[in-house]
């Protein structure tokens, strides 16, 4: 079991195309990990699986807006994070 307010994984606040996710407690490296991204009305948009310390998830398929991450480990959700999918790569140089 893992403690719930400990932070398991750094998951990109701003996505643009790639979302990354990295799992930061060693001890946590070689497992299993199940993942779902949801909208707003918490309808999952995309779930899957990864094992080790970091993965990429491409989410250019999806439209802007705001969504969660929620990661799982042996079942139990472990984590839940907010990011925003952002289309448009001059974001940046408008704010």
């Amino acid at each position: 079991m893992f403690a719930q307010n400990i932070t398991a994984a750094a998951v990109s606040n701003i996505v643009y195309d790639l979302m990354n996710v990295e799992i930061i407690h060693s001890s946590l490296f070689n497992n299993i990990f199940e993942y779902r991204i949801c909208c707003d009305d918490e309808k999952i948009i995309r779930k899957g699986r990864f094992t080790g310390p970091n993965v990429q998830l491409r989410l250019s398929f999806i439209k802007e807006g705001k969504y969660s991450f929620l990661l799982f480990l042996n079942g139990e959700q472990i984590q839940q994070s907010g990011f925003e999918k952002i289309a448009d790569l001059s974001y940046n140089f408008r704010h």
